[in-house]
């Protein structure tokens, strides 16, 4: 009987999942099915199922669809809720879950894929595992605070949302916008989620920050450095120990030195400060004005230079002072420290980023459950 390998045997078989190998029996069915030994080549490299399931019926060869799949490298998954089976890509995948949501695989692809339209550095990450766990974590900080978001948050980020679209079709034209987006294989709509995202996030921290909690930001600023919001006016006639970027010239110590004292003792003789500067400066941030820097934040200085601003009294020419630039010439034409309202968007935005580090890294790690982008 088994000589001819069974061609022809007539046996009852149940239909079941070929991926899991359950059964779901149907009552007396009953199909007339041949195995045969069949050579299976993907590629010009012979692979064979494991289980050895494979038979023709009515002319066609049935396969076990797992072998198939994992023969040509592609993952195989049933969803259960769609009733689907997905072999390669499965945009429904959960890859990350959270405290109150998950991430799917599309949810994810297609927010790495905007990243290509604002990270510059997108390109040259984007394969790079920690670059991707990073911004499944974005997305699950966009959503938790979104969640946390008031109407008015939402409101907000969907109007600056449009606004920048319609901003970004004004300059380059809607056909290149529209190049931009298919590049990246995104929609417009998709776009303005990612944007609304992203803008909910930032209003929510913004939001939260209180005018009593940006008062004691400053205060605690002046008490760490009370030259923190300070700033000046002053005239500045710098002798290089480079002559400038015009010549190879060099100077020593000593020769930059003699310079600085010939022009202090110039300005002690009433010259014009403005001229001077044109004349003898080597700083090319200053030499064309003069040697004037105006309202200038003292703490942007070197150290050296600093000091002689905070101390030195107004409206006199100083001793040279050293720096590893060369000597300095200073002349303090004012000298105040910014009020709390002058500084106020500076200490929000300070305090944006601080808040928003903090629920990076210390409330997220709580929140997120699982990440895993290997499948």
């Amino acid at each position: 009987m088994m000589k001819d390998k069974v061609k022809g045997l007539i046996v009852g078989l149940t239909i079941g999942s070929l991926i899991s190998g359950t059964v779901a029996f149907a009552a007396s069915s009953q199909i007339e099915v041949a195995f045969r030994s069949l050579k299976y080549m993907f590629d010009g490299v012979e692979k064979t199922p494991a289980d050895g399931k494979s038979f023709v019926y009515e002319g066609t060869t049935y396969v076990p669809l797992r072998f198939v799949s994992e023969a040509l490298g592609k993952k195989v998954e049933w969803d259960e809720a769609n009733e689907t089976i997905w072999v390669g890509n499965n945009p429904n995948h959960i890859i990350a879950t959270y405290k109150g949501g998950n991430v799917t695989k599309g949810d994810f692809d297609t927010f790495f894929a905007l990243q290509a339209l604002f990270n510059s550095n997108h390109s040259t990450a984007k394969d790079d595992p920690e670059y991707q766990k990073s911004i499944v974590t974005q997305l699950i900080q966009n959503r938790i605070l979104y969640s946390r978001s008031s109407g008015a948050d939402q409101s907000a980020a969907k109007d600056s949302a449009a606004k920048q679209v319609s901003a970004w079709k004004a300059q380059f034209g809607d056909a290149k916008f529209q190049e931009d987006l298919k590049k990246v294989n995104v929609t417009e709509a998709q776009l303005q989620y990612f944007l609304v995202g992203n803008l909910t996030a930032q209003n929510v921290i913004k939001s939260s920050i209180t005018d009593a909690q940006l008062k004691a930001k400053y205060e605690d600023s002046l008490k760490l450095d009370k030259n923190a919001f300070t700033i000046a006016s002053v005239r500045h006639i710098l002798i290089g120990l480079n002559a400038g970027t015009e010549t190879s010239k060099t100077r020593t110590k000593e020769e930059a030195l003699k310079i600085a004292k010939d022009v202090q003792q110039k300005l002690k003789n009433g010259e014009d400060f403005a001229k001077l500067a044109k004349e003898y400066s080597d700083d090319p941030g200053s030499k064309d004005t003069g040697g004037l820097y105006a309202d200038a934040d003292v703490n942007q200085w070197v150290p050296e230079f600093k000091k002689a601003t905070i101390e030195q009294p107004v409206g006199t020419v100083g001793e040279p002072v050293e720096s590893q630039f060369g000597y300095h010439l200073i002349k303090v034409d004012s000298r105040s420290v910014k009020s709390f309202d002058a500084v106020k968007e500076q200490l929000r935005t300070a305090l944006e980023q601080e808040q928003f580090q903090q629920f990076s890294e210390k409330e997220m790690k709580d929140l997120i459950e699982n990440i895993d982008l290997s499948q």
